[in-house]
């Protein structure tokens, strides 16, 4: 009986097709495979010709967003992508970036980047000029050297131009000065001095202008994270993360202001070291500006306990001044994390909850009294296996938030703080943590 159903009604959607004229294939045509383009074909036959002559192979690049090793890009502002092959040869200059367009109805190669390097690291399109079309920023990955070489280039009347070339350890792309065009940051990074130092390349009267080197304002062993946002409203920035010893992260702060770039963190005399190696600048609290994580550690709820951190997000002003807009407590192996009350601040403790059957890392937030002891505010517990949605709810237990592999729930305690909050704040104070799935990291 179901087979008949089912029989039935796919006779019935068939038939809709047929009358509705949506049905144009016949049966030979819906088993043929894919045909490529016309268009496609003649690129492709262009390609063969100018890689065989050449004598080199495809060569994509090995990072970035762009890691195919054929890409279209508008370079010229006609209104139509050119073709832009990545390809390795054995010759002097062995990284070869062929530009083809479409002339007469066909693709022709037109031009040709070439550059010394073991690969091509990383490739952007971005307006530098402000004028029609895409310029090409080409990182190349060098022999045997931590730095890499990065270079602009335009499509002018046919040919490609040259537009700069440096140096760089890693680098973004922004728009420091407000002025609508892209200008490249760079960081070059010394890991056996512990030094890194910055520099902006803006477009100007024609050509890419540099600007002056700005320091790192503390060592560091690695770069491990840049980042571009606002520091303040209408005011864009670069944020660096750098490790420290001991697994410690800094940020610095790269603004273009009043004509000149610099450092924003060199002007913050408290400058804070995170002692967490999860805690990165980021807008926590949505308000467009991004804020930076200062680590505090929490009394310990008795004299064997644990020690916990809580974080201050703040803002950096700039004359270098903080002003926290936010308190969290992140607990990162478990991808969670909770706001705490301003109120709390300097006042709150944390410790392990009671184990409970199917409940992973439970913790219980308290209210700290000094020497007296603590009273609970409230437990958050996590709970896996087949019944966690209904251990989740039990024993005066509330639902926070349920996942595909996981219930999140809580259970208020008995502070004062407590009597003051109910199961819809305490959700609304609870978020997950979310993973970047190009770094993997939070």
């Amino acid at each position: 009986m179901r087979r008949k159903k089912l029989a039935l009604l796919s006779l019935a959607a068939l038939f809709c097709l047929l009358l509705s004229g949506c049905f144009v294939k016949t049966v030979d045509e819906l088993y043929t495979l894919p045909r490529h383009s016309d268009e496609y074909d003649n690129l492709q036959k262009a390609i063969d010709e100018v890689m065989a002559a050449a004598g080199c192979e495809y060569c994509a690049p090995i990072s970035g967003s762009n890691q195919q090793s054929v890409q279209l890009a508008d370079l010229d502002g006609d209104g139509e992508e050119e073709a832009i092959v990545f390809a390795k040869t054995s010759d002097e200059k062995p990284l070869k970036a062929y530009v083809f367009d479409k002339l007469d109805g066909a693709y022709q190669n037109i031009s040709v980047i070439e550059g010394n390097g073991a690969a091509f690291a990383r490739v952007e399109y971005v307006d530098l000029d402000g004028e029609p079309g895409l310029e090409i920023l080409i990182g190349r990955q060098l022999t045997d050297q931590v730095l890499q070489s990065v270079s602009a280039y335009a499509l002018d009347s046919g040919e490609i131009v040259r537009l700069m070339t440096a140096s760089y350890s890693q680098f973004t792309t922004c728009d420091l000065d407000n002025n609508g065009m892209t200008d490249l940051f760079l960081l070059r990074f010394d890991a056996e001095k512990k030094q890194g130092t910055a520099e902006l390349y803006r477009y100007r009267k024609g050509q890419m202008e540099k600007g002056q080197e700005v320091p790192l304002s503390s060592s560091a062993v690695s770069v491990k994270r840049i980042m571009t946002g606002a520091v303040a409203y209408n005011i864009p920035a670069v944020f660096v993360t750098s490790a420290q010893e001991e697994d410690s992260l800094a940020t610095d702060v790269f603004i273009f202001r009043g004509g000149t770039f610099q450092n924003v963190s060199a002007l913050d005399n408290t400058q804070q070291t995170v002692r967490n190696p999860f805690a990165y600048a980021s807008d926590i609290n949505s308000d467009g500006l991004v804020e930076l994580p200062e680590l505090v550690s929490l009394p310990a709820a008795d004299a064997a306990g644990e020690t916990y951190s809580l974080i201050r997000w703040y803002h950096l002003g700039l004359d270098g001044k903080h002003e926290v807009v936010l308190r969290t407590y992140h607990r990162f192996s478990g991808g969670w994390y909770v706001e705490i009350p301003e109120s709390w601040d300097e006042r709150v403790t944390i410790s392990r909850a009671e184990a409970l059957e199917g409940a992973r890392g439970g913790l219980t937030f308290s209210d700290w009294k000094g020497s007296a002891q603590v009273d609970p505010i409230f437990t958050i517990y996590a709970f896996t296996g087949e019944k966690r949605l209904e251990r989740a709810q039990e024993d005066g237990r509330f639902l926070l938030l349920e996942q595909p592999d996981v219930c999140f729930s809580a259970q208020l305690g008995t502070a004062a703080q407590a009597q003051e909050l109910t199961p819809d704040e305490l959700r609304q104070m609870f978020h997950i943590i979310h993973v970047d799935w190009n770094t993997g990291e939070t």
